[in-house]
């Protein structure tokens, strides 16, 4: 008769961790964001248009220190594995990354070309493919 063993601690999955780190991520920039700006309501926003309306317009701040060459500024969801999300994680943590109150000069200058702290605006590959 085969032996079934069962472990008391199973260690997580590889998509068990991803979400949990997805979460711990949600829950810091969401944290750090109400304290910046002193509203316990603030929440994030990830898509360009709604982060420099919700979040940049609305209560002049501006996120800092994202690691733009490893982990382009998108969606937690969309973040493709664990190693980037940890990196993440770890700038939030030790403050590397982190919301930093603009002037109105600051905020005239990311409002002109947020390029510097949000990366590159997506190609829009539809028109692209719908150009041939």
């Amino acid at each position: 008769m085969a032996q079934i063993t069962f472990r008391i601690n199973p260690k997580p999955t590889y998509s068990e961790r991803m979400t949990e780190a997805r979460a711990e991520l949600r829950r810091l920039i969401k944290e750090q964001l109400c304290q910046v700006t002193h509203d316990g309501t603030a929440t994030m926003s990830w898509s360009r248009r709604s982060y420099m309306k919700n979040v940049v317009s609305r209560y002049r701040v501006r996120i800092e220190g994202w690691p733009l060459s490893e982990v382009p500024f998108v969606n937690l969801s969309d973040v493709p594995n664990l190693g980037k999300l940890e990196l993440l994680l770890q700038g939030w943590k030790d403050g590397t990354i982190r919301f930093r109150q603009i002037t109105e000069e600051e905020y005239q200058e990311m409002i002109q070309d947020p390029t510097p702290w949000i990366g590159r605006a997506p190609e829009p590959q539809a028109a692209a493919q719908g150009d041939e």
